[in-house]
């Protein structure tokens, strides 16, 4: 029996840590010290672990993480998480303020809201019954990854609503750090030895994708909310909603702000751009909405983006210094990018010794020369850029950088993919892109492993276990078993999906070399047209541009990846590891070769797996219906795509249905339609 007593402690307690973290997190304010915080929840940890009657999952005692997951699973969001459009000076906003009017028909401008656009993740909360059971990340807008025990281990983050307790509600906010918080990190961090975070934006994004929540619950981040997918009931505004959502216990931003007309919509922006030193969070910009839902709503939306807000973006701070030499990174993904060596500069707070030029295109638009004095900034007050270039006040200046034809760290070949600026190695096993290149081969599109994340793919490369894609398959249960979490059952989980893997068929082993511009539609397109990788490593720049979908770009990237040296001796060692890749499809049929299929609704599976699936099958995935669609795969919650479908008299298949036409177990229901 528990006494009352224990009961009536182990509540007041509750309500006195989530009381602290609404001071702290939504009014920026203190009543105890961090150490009487802590002795506060060391007192409730201790009375529940006597009493475990007394647990309960929205107890803030639950914040400690739990563990590590392999991957992060997918999370949709309907209506999507949509991006915000820039203005960045006042005659731009006076265009939107007049765009509205007109189109709203209105006499005199409207009231907005203007709100620091805060800098970190976007992130939504989906509550239930007033409890959090559900958060994400904004992905794509539609997709996202599932961090619910990440997020469940912010302490500004209510596990269950102070009132209202049958609200249904989806928030989205930002998860940032607060400037003292991550300051007060870094310095822990030193003091243990740890390598300390560059930036909150940064840091705040990693800290959150941890898959391993203890390490989220290690670190201090901040949720702040800056609107719901819908509107509540009864909510007729932005100045309203966040008033309703500070009540229910849902950090909200104390600087924001309701303004009419252009006036004070500037007058309100300029301070906060002024004042940004002094803000507890980073900012670089303010965010402009309409104040009244209706009006939101009359405005509607594009594609990506509201038609009812946009961002003022703030300028970034400059800075004049000398460039001394440029020299090429080679990044993770493999992306050549130059970069200036600066003489040394302060500027946004912090000193600079490099900054990125971005790409070759950029390169030479500002025409950077070593010995050259050049104006510098921060882009979005993180990233350092090169903005450009003021010549050289005497002398002769320096030659023309020239961009390598070739990786700087392996020397293996230079791609560029098509429409795009960026060059990449194409060299899967260059130490540079190594970490990357095994988790792309592991993942669903490519080779689809089972186990093989990132953290794994670190290890091994990090171990020197593997040196290159081949490695993969010559590694043995010991070597496995010494590595952090992984015991022996996971060793022998983990080779028996390698021996798995060697029965790729040809788009899953072309998509995992991870050539730039050859995903899975593209190796899905050569997979169709020949019968093994013999006769793609045989054929010529003229062959692939006969393939509908392969333009000259992509076709000079696939022959020489196939015809350099380097890349063809690592196709050559995963050969000689047992890979023998063949067309997909049983003899080479592919149910749904040739048509075009969009997913809308409730799908069970991962969107990426369906889409593979589907893709595999011979199909097209696309993200929109129209005239040209031939199958929407639709599920529970199916919204404007399934009524152009139905309008358009495209065929409608369920989740079940379409997995039984791809596996060639027959029929299609009756369609839906």
């Amino acid at each position: 029996m528990i006494p009352d007593s224990v009961k009536s402690e182990v509540e007041n307690l509750r309500e006195l840590i989530r009381y602290h973290n609404r001071l702290y997190y939504a009014e920026d304010r203190n009543e105890i010290s961090d150490g009487e915080y802590d002795a506060l929840m060391q007192r409730l940890m201790e009375l529940e672990s006597r009493w475990p009657e007394l647990e309960t999952e929205d107890s803030p005692t639950h914040r400690v993480g739990s563990q590590p997951l392999s991957r992060f699973p997918s999370i949709l969001w309907d209506p999507p998480m949509l991006s915000l459009g820039n203005v960045f000076s006042a005659e731009e906003f006076h265009e939107f303020n007049n765009r509205i009017k007109r189109e709203l028909d209105l006499n005199a401008d409207p009231a907005y809201s203007v709100e620091p656009k805060l800098d970190g993740l976007a992130v939504a909360l989906v509550y239930e019954n007033g409890v959090l059971v559900r958060a994400g990340t904004r992905g794509d807008g539609r997709e996202g990854e599932d961090v619910t025990p990440n997020a469940r281990t912010l302490r500004s983050i209510p596990l269950k609503l102070s009132s209202d307790p049958s609200v249904n509600l989806v928030v989205r906010g930002e998860v940032i750090f607060r400037k003292n918080d991550f300051h007060k990190m870094n310095r822990e961090r030193k003091l243990q030895g740890l390598e300390q975070f560059i930036n909150p934006r940064n840091a705040a994004s990693g800290s959150l994708r941890q898959l391993d929540s203890r390490v989220t619950a290690s670190r201090p981040l901040s949720f702040i909310a800056y609107g719901t997918a819908r509107w509540p009931e009864g909510i007729a505004s932005q100045h309203s909603l966040y008033k309703y959502l500070s009540r229910i216990g849902i950090p909200v931003n104390p600087c924001n702000s309701v303004c009419r007309g252009v006036d004070e919509v500037e007058n309100a922006c300029h301070r906060l751009e002024e004042n940004r030193e002094e803000l507890p969070w980073d900012i670089d910009g303010a965010v402009i909405k309409l104040n009244r839902a209706s009006l939101q709503e009359m405005m509607g939306t594009l594609s990506r983006s509201p038609r009812w807000a946009t961002a003022w973006k703030f300028k970034a701070e400059e800075a004049v210094t000398q460039l001394i030499d440029i020299e090429i990174q080679v990044g993770r993904s493999g992306k050549l990018t130059p970069v200036a060596r600066l003489e040394p500069v302060f500027v946004g707070g912090v000193t600079v010794s490099s900054a990125t030029l971005h790409n070759e295109d950029e390169l030479r638009r500002k025409d950077a020369r070593p010995g050259d004095t050049v104006i510098v900034r921060r882009a979005g007050d993180v990233i350092p850029e090169v903005v450009r270039s003021l010549g050289r006040s005497e002398g002769e200046r320096g030659k023309s950088f020239e961009f390598p034809g070739s990786c700087p760290v392996c020397h293996g070949p230079v791609a560029r993919e098509e429409d795009a600026s960026a060059h990449r190695c194409m060299n899967p096993s260059c130490p540079a892109k190594l970490r990357e290149s095994l988790f792309h081969w592991g993942s669903r599109d490519a080779l689809d492993i089972e186990g093989l994340g990132s953290k794994l793919a670190e290890q091994l490369v990090d171990k020197e276990i593997v040196r290159d894609v081949s490695d993969l398959y010559s590694i043995t249960r010991s070597q496995l078993a010494s590595l952090d979490r992984m015991g022996d059952k996971s060793a022998e989980n983990l080779i028996e999906e390698l021996e798995k893997s060697l029965n790729a068929n040809l788009q899953r082993f072309i998509t995992g070399l991870g050539i730039p511009g050859i995903g899975r539609t593209v190796s899905g397109l050569l997979s169709g047209r020949f019968s093994d990788l013999h006769e793609i490593m045989r054929a010529d720049v003229d062959e692939f541009l006969t393939i509908e979908g392969i333009g000259p770009v992509l076709a000079d990237n696939l022959y020489r990846f196939f015809n350099e040296k380097i890349t063809r001796d690592v196709v050559n060692r995963l050969l000689n590891a047992g890979f023998r890749p063949g067309g997909s499809g049983v003899d080479g049929y592919k149910p749904l070769n040739g048509l075009t299929v969009v997913f809308t609704g409730g799908i069970s599976l991962p969107r990426s797996e369906v889409r593979g699936m589907a893709e595999e099958a011979g199909a097209k995935v696309t993200g929109s219906v129209s005239i040209r669609t031939d199958i929407v795969v639709a599920g529970p919650g199916a919204g404007d795509k399934l009524k152009k479908a139905r309008e358009l008299g495209v065929e409608i298949i369920s989740e079940d249905d379409f997995l039984k036409r791809i596996n060639g177990d027959g029929g299609i229901g009756d369609g839906g339609n």
